[in-house]
């Protein structure tokens, strides 16, 4: 059943959830309303559902389109954020009375805001010119998955979208979409660590903004996680990559560049303007993304932790500037599933805009998954499967942490019997770490999806180089993944065709442009690089032998171009394949126990060496401190339980090696220490 509550008069459009059971509530926050400039802030105070019901899954759909008079032909940042009142209020001075000192003073509700989420704009020049495509009716839609907030989502909220630019304009639809159920993880707080626009001269001044910062951590607490979002602005802070470090009880628990390498793969090419550009964690008209970092290993309940976020050194040269917008949440959890993984996108088959790159296709599907247990994720079954055809599988391995995702390019598969007026795809992700799943609601996605074309057997590749032809590439693949031809030698505004004689299949053409000056794709007729004389226009389009066009390529693409297609048959109608054979795994949870795990760190240490473990059964536990004679030096006993920490003071230890036992009913683990 779906819900819709209408929050001013707009007209609603309904979303289809991917999930499995559950009633769906949707609530219009923002209905494409105009982001005016200069940077303003669009506030709605919306009334959300109070009723005593979980959600498995919440998703702001965020619809960015173009606004009045069109869309800007620049990049702006476009935050959404949640406001709810603290109970205190805000006084703000009206008049001063200046022969009576009176003073006349304003009060209003003090409002604490935290964003959800972040969007670049694209350069909106082909939109407002009607051209190469475009016009002033487009949209794009962002997803976010917001379940940790389901907290703030009750009662009367502000809703803030937020829009950095400077020019007119971009418009906003806000949609809510609460998909009932039991949660994979119980939220015990969401708290601000950051929220603010830093923007100084060099690193020292950064961090003397961004502090360390001390949060309780209940007693209630199992596992815990820092969401971060951050963008680099300003001259120098949007084009030069710097490290961030998380760190908890300075420890540094997480570090990464802040950088996107891949604008040249933007879903909305092309665009006016350099956005193909590698920028500090954006490009224009993409979403932001968000790192998650599990902390739990580093905290303790019952004990407060300490956040620091710290940047590598910088300065700012004269003339130059550089400002990170950052926004940071602790968010702890009373309940986690141990082994837990979820289907987090569709990326092809899918005929929704974010993934126009990659598709349509007839080759192979394109999966994430994201590890939503507490344990390391090191194996997964992933099936997948067309409305009406066979399942197939496919056996993923590697290791992601908690938090952690990881793109799968999945196997062909059997398009045999496609439902080409219903053209649904499916996929499911199970068998977490070949146990069965904890949690199955996140297990399974769907998405509709566009036909591929059909090509004739025999055709040819039309390519007229530009003037650097080195930055230039091609590969045409069978879906076995079979190279039918490769091309990468060409010369300077030379023409080159290619013919194909291919047999009955599917197959998939990618072309690449790498410029290493720009460290990365910049097409073979990009607007830059002609106007100023750098590269010549180039050409790429696939034809019939009577040269008849078939299909033409932009050469502002980037980084590349993939195009898929038959041969023979249209897609579906192909000779079935025989099915597959599904894996096999244990028959209950107890043929594969979950290891325990102890975990000593910093080693070496200094002063304090943080131990914690995790049990695969619950019980009663020891932990022992021994020098390298066997004398305990120290020891911490623990209740029946399933994991634990216990913090030792190693300045008071002289230097050298130490052991740490756990031992737990039959489990007895012992790892070194080494003290400075």
């Amino acid at each position: 059943m779906k819900k819709i509550y209408t929050i001013v008069a707009v007209i609603f459009i309904l979303f289809t959830a991917n999930a499995a059971t559950g009633d769906t509530t949707v609530i219009v926050a923002h209905t494409l309303s105009n982001l005016a400039s200069p940077p303003s802030n669009d506030d709605e105070w919306v009334v959300f559902p109070n009723a005593p019901v979980t959600y498995q899954q919440i998703i702001m759909k965020f619809t960015l389109g173009c606004g009045t008079p069109n869309c800007s032909g620049w990049d702006y940042t476009v935050n959404a954020s949640l406001g709810k009142k603290s109970g205190t209020l805000d006084s703000t001075i009206v008049a001063i009375d200046t022969l009576t000192n009176d003073t006349t003073w304003s009060y209003a509700d003090h409002v604490d805001f935290i964003e959800i989420g972040r969007l670049i704009t694209p350069y909106g020049t082909y939109m407002a010119n009607n051209s190469n495509g475009y016009n002033n009716s487009w949209t794009h839609p962002y997803y976010y998955d917001i379940a940790d907030y389901a907290s703030l989502l009750k009662d009367s909220v502000n809703v803030r979208v937020h829009y950095d630019g400077w020019t007119d304009a971009f418009s906003a639809r806000v949609e809510f979409i609460f998909i009932e159920g039991t949660p994979t993880r119980t939220v015990q707080n969401v708290q601000t660590v950051y929220n603010t626009y830093i923007g100084y001269p060099n690193s020292a001044g950064f961090e003397s903004v961004a502090v360390p910062k001390q949060f309780y951590i209940d007693p209630s607490v199992t596992s815990a996680k820092l969401a971060l979002i951050m963008t680099g602005h300003g001259s120098q802070g949007e084009f030069d990559p710097y490290h961030f470090h998380l760190k908890v009880n300075s420890t540094n628990v997480y570090s990464r560049l802040l950088w996107k390498d891949d604008c040249g793969m933007n879903a909305i090419a092309p665009q006016g303007g350099t956005w193909i550009f590698n920028r500090a964690n954006w490009c224009p008209g993409e979403k932001v993304p968000v790192y998650e970092v599990d902390i739990t290993p580093y905290i303790t309940p019952g004990q407060t932790a300490t956040i620091d976020l710290d940047f590598d050194d910088y300065v700012v040269q004269q003339g130059q500037g550089a400002g990170y917008g950052t926004s940071l949440h602790l968010i702890t959890y009373t309940n986690q599933k141990n082994n837990d993984v979820m289907l987090e996108e569709i990326i092809a088959p899918n005929a929704d805009k974010p993934y126009i790159r990659f598709n349509p296709i007839c080759t192979t599907p394109k999966v994430k998954i994201k590890n939503m247990g507490k344990l390391p994720l090191t194996y997964a079954e992933i099936s997948y499967w067309i409305k009406g055809g066979t399942k197939w599988y496919y056996e993923w391995t590697g290791n992601l942490q908690p938090f952690e995702s990881a793109v799968v390019d999945l196997p062909a598969f059997d398009w045999f019997a496609l439902d080409t007026n219903d053209r649904k795809f499916y996929a499911e992700a199970q068998w977490p770490n070949n146990v069965p799943d904890e949690y199955v609601p996140n297990n399974k996605l769907e998405s509709s999806f566009n036909m591929t074309p059909v090509m004739d057997s025999v055709f040819y590749i039309f390519f007229r180089a530009n003037n650097r032809p080195e930055e230039n590439w091609y590969v045409v693949r069978n879906e076995d993944g079979d190279t039918i031809s490769f091309k990468n030698t060409f010369v300077n505004n030379v023409q080159y065709r290619d013919t194909l004689h291919l047999v009955p299949g599917s197959y998939s053409f990618d072309f690449y442009d790498y410029d290493a000056q720009w460290e990365g794709g910049d097409g073979i007729s990009w607007w830059l690089n002609t106007q100023q004389g750098w590269e010549t226009t180039g050409q790429l389009n696939l034809r019939k032998l009577n040269n008849t066009i078939i299909k033409n390529f932009n050469g502002d693409f980037g980084n590349n171009v993939h195009y898929e297609f038959t041969v023979g048959y249209p897609l579906g109608f192909n000779t079935p394949k025989n099915p597959p054979t599904p894996p096999v795994h244990p028959s209950s949870i107890e043929e594969v126990p979950v290891t325990s795990t102890l975990h000593v760190f910093p080693n070496p240490a200094d002063d304090i060496a943080e131990i914690r473990f995790q049990l695969n059964i619950p019980a009663a536990c020891t932990v022992l401190l021994t020098d390298m004679t066997g004398r305990v030096i120290q020891q911490h006993q623990a209740g029946v339980t399933e994991s634990g920490a216990w913090r030792v003071d190693t300045g008071e230890l002289a230097g050298g090696i130490y052991f740490v036992t756990l031992k737990a009913g039959t489990t007895q683990l012992t790892r070194k220490l080494i003290v400075k």
